[in-house]
């Protein structure tokens, strides 16, 4: 899902060494590149880092896929293809890392695939990570910072219940010493990849709004919609001119325009909103309210929403303001 996904190369790319060092089990690694997903010549992958390291002095590609749940393609024909493709490219060796994040995601990943006959031989082999099965409280003890995010997916100790683990997980990354600014993100993304294991209301009481709200990881977020929202606003209104021009009616060429900015900026506003609340509650709740955002004429009705949305400390509460707005615009009452 995209939330888990952007949440976990937004932590690669932003703290590559550490991170490429425990999954890779390799140490004194250089990182030299962070190789760009979405040039045309390669596969657009959203949850995945693809990173030219150099390690005991020879230099390697080192791709971490991250995987919220299972695959529904076989991940070693996806990575044929993809590292295939790097090999080819970079004429260099490339490791290859599965990251799987959920409790039961990749269970069935074995970790390679391989054919041989009397004349052919093939086998691609790469690195399986179920954060599951790894024992939590020695990460913990590592006092590692850049892990904490991880640590509620992994294995708690045996006497430890699942909702004590996870304050545990949560206080020490409140507690990590690092700067005010990289603690908070370390908490934000914890708390999205805490709703994989744990209820969103135990995830949501533990953990602070407003720091989610401050951390860095937010605010790109929240850039990264906008962006959205100005780049489709902006395609809106070409197609709107374009098929003006092509009418060549200046009556159809303004109404086609205002018809077009307006489209595109309630598309960009509802998508703003559904990232806002994606990223920190049950994305199945959050986008079954799309048809109730679409419905909605008012763009500055959607844009309030939208503040809403970023403030709300639970679906439920963003649930009565939509309400209350919503019977305010129609000059209705709330229930």
């Amino acid at each position: 899902m995209a939330q888990y996904d952007i949440s976990a190369k937004y932590l690669l790319l932003e703290h590559a060494k550490v991170l490429i060092e425990y999954f890779l089990g390799r140490q004194g690694i250089e990182i030299l590149e962070h190789l760009n997903t979405d040039q045309p010549t390669f596969k657009t992958h959203r949850g995945d880092s693809t990173t030219r390291v150099r390690i005991e002095g020879e230099e390697a590609i080192v791709h971490l896929e991250v995987q919220s749940g299972n695959s529904p393609k076989p991940m070693w024909a996806r990575l044929a293809a993809y590292c295939g493709f790097l090999i080819s490219e970079f004429q260099m060796p490339v490791y290859c890392i599965v990251l799987y994040l959920g409790p039961t995601a990749g269970r069935n990943d074995p970790g390679y695939y391989a054919y041989e006959t009397a004349e052919f031989r093939y086998l691609i082999q790469y690195k399986v990570i179920r954060l599951a099965e790894i024992e939590g409280q020695a990460v913990l003890e590592t006092q590692a910072p850049m892990l904490l995010p991880f640590t509620p997916l992994m294995k708690p100790p045996t006497d430890v219940s699942a909702e004590q683990w996870l304050k545990r997980c949560v206080t020490a990354a409140e507690m990590a010493p690092v700067e005010k600014s990289v603690r908070d993100d370390l908490v934000a993304i914890l708390g999205i990849f805490s709703a994989l294991a744990y209820d969103e209301a135990l995830v949501n009481q533990l953990i602070k709004e407003e720091i989610v709200q401050e951390s860095t990881f937010f605010q790109h977020h929240l850039e990264r919609a906008t962006k959205r929202l100005e780049a489709e606003t902006e395609r809106r209104t070409q197609e709107a001119l374009e098929q003006g021009l092509e009418q060549g009616l200046e009556q159809g060429l303004e109404q086609g325009l205002e018809q077009g900015l307006e489209q595109g900026a309630k598309k960009g506003a509802i998508e703003v909103i559904l990232s806002f609340l994606a990223a920190r509650f049950q994305p199945r709740a959050v986008y079954a309210l799309k048809p109730l955002l679409e419905n909605i004429d008012d763009l500055e009705h959607l844009k309030q929403l939208g503040s809403a949305a970023a403030a709300s400390q639970s679906l439920e509460a963003f649930l009565q303001t939509l309400g209350a707005r919503t019977n305010a615009q129609n000059g209705t009452d709330t229930p």
